[in-house]
């Protein structure tokens, strides 16, 4: 299935390969059946459905996952609940609805030492 643009695969296996496994996130990407797609301005939720996923709540977070467009910059995080996953992207300015089809450069942030 085309739910996920390839920065967000790339985002989504930076957030979650540790944790849920590659295989996992692969089928999901391959695999999940589409819930639903908000767009808040200031960035988007996308929510796919995979009987694979856990049931009870992760939130995957680590590393700080970016995407920046040219100047314009945010990040990404993942929720799982309820077989289903939602990946987050929120801006640190406004965002523009075509976010999706803009080219999205995925970085992780280095941690400060």
């Amino acid at each position: 299935m085309d739910h996920f643009r390839s920065f967000e695969i790339e985002a989504l296996m930076l957030l979650g390969a540790e944790i849920l496994g590659e295989a996992l996130v692969n089928a999901v990407v391959r695999d999940a059946e589409f819930v639903s797609y908000d767009y808040s301005g200031v960035g988007y939720c996308l929510t796919v459905r995979h009987h694979h996923l856990p049931s009870t709540r992760i939130v995957l977070h680590e590393p700080m996952v970016l995407g920046r467009v040219g100047e314009m910059l945010g990040s990404y995080l993942a929720f799982v609940e309820h077989h289903e996953l939602m990946l987050e992207y929120a801006g640190f300015a406004d965002v523009p609805d075509n976010i999706r089809d803009l080219d999205v450069q995925v970085e992780v942030q280095a941690n400060a030492t």
